[in-house]
């Protein structure tokens, strides 16, 4: 710890001596920081830094390739009193760049010298690897961009290669102090060698290339993140996403450098007051889910597993496993004990029955937090996924950090405080780092909640200010509400209006009403959210394509803003054309668009029959001619089907209908007619799918999984969206009839 006590006389208090101090400077050498004198009786150390890769906590400041911002904390100490500066800035000097410029990426690079010329693949690239996993990702994603074959060279032959991927033993640069994420590429016209993080550093080389138009600018880098926890809250629980959507969301983290992905797994309508309105009980029809195998059920046999759509065991933690080969860490969150309904109807006896000021008509997700059993009952729903899984052979969530949720809960502080603890305890005695949502400044009490360990999420100054957690002990996320919530296709938390914003002026230690320094130690990044409010009886029937621009976006910008220094280094507008250029993640295609749109003609043999295209996104027109020869009452036709959905030519009730992979139907209000041959049009564009028979457009459809409070408790047929990839695998699946020929044509967007 780096400590400075000096003798000038006067009388200010720790906090006038903190908010008037000087940025410290650096020694002649630059290798040490000195800090500004204070007056007599008083000391000042050195807090935090948000670089402390650059300049560590005992004030050592090691050398840079190029000039560096860091920020430094102060802590002045005087009179049995304590008082923190703002964050005061020291620039790291490196040697000015006489070469080339760096390559453009997202996040920028920290660090850069730049060379002469470039590196340029050959017909063929070879790639020595010092970590198999990431090389083998990596060849595939080299070579659909760079067009050519791409090898892989152990290093333990001869051979030369043109990527080295780690270095051997005896040459190894790796420097400690870049810490786990951190890397450095050198790239020469004849060879590009990485060493640190050598996923991260994969990621730096795939984009420049693409930037670069095939070439990467010679020189050197060393990158390292600013924070360690760069992440995206997705709310799975309210709305469906399919195993591959969350790759597709897993892979553009990675491709941004974003690591922590807090995937929240039970949830629930929780507007249960329009069901209470109308005479209706939420505690039996509100939405809820519970997205995870479980073999917990109620005494009526209810399955705490969700029924419409869930992850088994093996698929989660195949999942978990996948995101941390490409540097992306899961946080799975169990929410207790509000947000609670899935687990309230498995033990009902269990509702929480103290006094509650507010949100009466949502009592029926509350657990009861005063009652010991419940703790009993949600620990045994964790052990699950805490403890060692018999045909796993491991926990499911192993080396996870659990969220335990915790938030707006409305009853009793006492006794939440009381829950909380007890919950926080027993994660951190499974092994395990907890995580929560900050309530503690709503929820204030005399019992005290574990802090030394514990992970905060601030999402909202009233239910938990930033300073009350910092002093507590926390560990602190930020993802405030004001700033970095979606809830898609309502009128409120649209963060995805407000992009520019947050790329000119938001910064990680900045919580609305709050702002804590930078340079804090406690503070270990940020977090968006995305959040499926409307669901159950708002539900429009969108899905992740729906809402994947705005992610995409929120990715990238907060990419850049956690992992890069304060100030960022290109306006909006050239950020916003970078991300364009750099495109989806490698081997992604997260809205389904075909690279050589081309009109497809088949003339269909014996059905079933195999068309083998990928799946089309919006904007497409299929055209089928066809005839139906029977429609056995109960049964479903299939017409096209592929694993992101199925055209359904006769449903059970006889119509028309969509089925999408995310489970979403729907019914168009049209029948094919048997034995007549008919023309079938389906024109997809974003957020509509729209049916013709022969020449009659289809006025009226309806969404099968949810009902509509604004219609009555009937399904709803009003305001949907009804985004649909068009499934070309196989034709006919199980079609009672004769399909005469088919035209699938891309749209170009305008």
């Amino acid at each position: 710890m780096l400590v400075l006590t000096t003798s000038f006389l006067s009388g200010k208090t720790a906090q006038e001596i903190a908010d008037s101090l000087p940025s410290p400077t650096l020694n002649a050498e630059h290798t040490r920081l000195v800090l500004p004198p204070v007056e007599e009786g008083a000391t000042v150390e050195l807090e935090g830094t948000d670089y402390e890769q650059i300049i560590s906590k005992e004030g050592e400041v090691r050398s840079v390739i190029s000039d560096v911002p860091v920020k430094t904390l102060l802590k002045v100490s005087k009179d049995g009193k304590t008082a923190y500066s703002k964050d005061l800035e020291v620039i790291v000097p490196g040697k000015p760049n006489s070469g080339n410029a760096k390559p453009k990426v997202i996040p920028d690079l920290l660090q850069w010298q730049g060379g002469q010329g470039f590196w340029k693949p050959g017909k063929e690239i070879r790639v020595k690897w010092g970590n198999r996993a990431c090389a083998e990702i990596f060849r595939a994603e080299l070579e659909s961009i760079a067009g050519v074959p791409v090898r892989l060279v152990d290093f333990e032959s001869a051979e030369n290669a043109d990527i080295v991927l780690g270095m051997e033993r005896e040459k190894a640069t790796s420097d400690s102090h870049w810490g786990p994420e951190g890397y450095q590429i050198s790239i020469t016209p004849e060879r590009i060698s990485a060493d640190g993080n050598l996923f991260w550093a994969s990621r730096t080389i795939l984009q420049a290339l693409r930037s670069g138009n095939g070439s990467i600018p010679c020189g050197t880098a060393v990158d390292f993140p600013r924070y360690s926890v760069r992440g995206m809250i997705l709310d799975i629980a309210r709305t469906h996403y399919t195993l591959s959507e969350l790759r597709d969301v897993i892979d553009t983290m990675a491709w941004f450098k974003m690591n922590d992905l807090h995937l929240v797994i039970n949830n629930n309508f929780i507007f249960h007051e329009t069901y209470v309105d109308a005479g209706h009980d939420p505690f039996k029809e509100s939405y809820s889910s519970f997205r995870l195998e479980s073999y917990i059920h109620g005494q009526d046999g209810t399955p705490l597993t969700s029924k419409d759509m869930s992850y088994s065991k093996e698929e989660f933690r195949a999942l978990i496993d996948y995101a941390r080969q490409r540097g992306v860490n899961i946080v799975p969150e169990l929410d207790t004990p509000g947000h609670a309904l899935a687990l309230t109807r498995m033990r009902p006896d269990l509702i929480y029955k103290g006094p509650m000021k507010t949100h009466e008509k949502r009592r029926c997700e509350m657990l009861d937090a005063a009652n010991p059993e419940t703790l009993t009952f949600v620990e045994q729903c964790l052990d699950e996924y805490l403890l060692k899984d018999k045909k796993l052979g491991r926990p499911v969530f192993d080396g996870c950090v659990v969220h335990v949720g915790a938030d707006e809960f409305f009853g009793d502080a006492e006794d939440y405080r009381k829950y909380t603890d007890g919950l926080l305890r027993y994660v951190l005695s499974r092994g395990y780092t907890p995580r929560l949502w900050g309530s503690l400044t709503q929820k204030k009490g005399k019992t005290p909640v574990v802090a030394d360990g514990v992970q905060v999420n601030l999402w909202n100054t009233k239910w938990m200010g930033a300073w009350e957690a910092l002093k507590l002990g926390y560990d602190v996320i930020n993802c405030n509400d004001a700033y970095l919530y979606y809830v898609p296709f309502t009128n409120y938390y649209n963060m995805n209006e407000n992009l520019p914003w947050l790329y000119n002026h938001w910064q990680p230690n900045m919580m609305y009403r709050e702002q804590i320094p930078a340079a804090h130690p406690q503070l270990l990044g940020a977090s968006f959210a995305v959040w499926n409010d409307a669901t159950d009886l708002r539900h429009s029937g969108y899905g992740i394509y729906d809402i994947w621009t705005s992610i995409n976006d929120s990715i990238s910008i907060l990419s850049q803003k956690i992992w890069g220094v304060s100030d960022a280094p290109d306006s909006f507008k050239q950020h916003s054309e970078l991300s364009r250029t750099l495109g989806a993640a490698p081997l992604t295609n997260p809205m389904h668009t075909w690279s050589q749109p081309r009109k497809v003609e088949l003339r269909p043999g014996n059905l079933p029959q195999r068309i083998g295209l990928p799946a089309l996104g919006p904007s497409y027109k299929f055209t089928v001619e066809l005839e139906l020869t029977d429609a056995p009452q109960g049964e479903e036709q299939i017409l096209l089907s592929a694993p992101e959905g199925e055209l359904i030519a006769v449903t059970k009730d006889g119509r028309i209908g969509l089925r999408r992979a995310d489970t979403m139907e729907f019914t168009y209000d049209a029948k094919l007619p048997i034995g007549k041959r008919v023309k079938l049009e389906l024109i997809g564009i974003p957020g509509e799918t729209r049916l013709i028979l022969d020449g009659t457009p289809v006025e009226k459809m309806q969404l099968n999984n949810y009902k509509s409070a604004e219609e009555g408790f009937h399904l709803r047929t009003k305001g949907l969206r009804c985004s649909f990839m068009l499934p070309l695998q196989t034709l006919g699946r199980n079609f009672h009839g004769k399909v005469y020929s088919v035209t699938v044509e891309p749209i170009p967007s305008r």
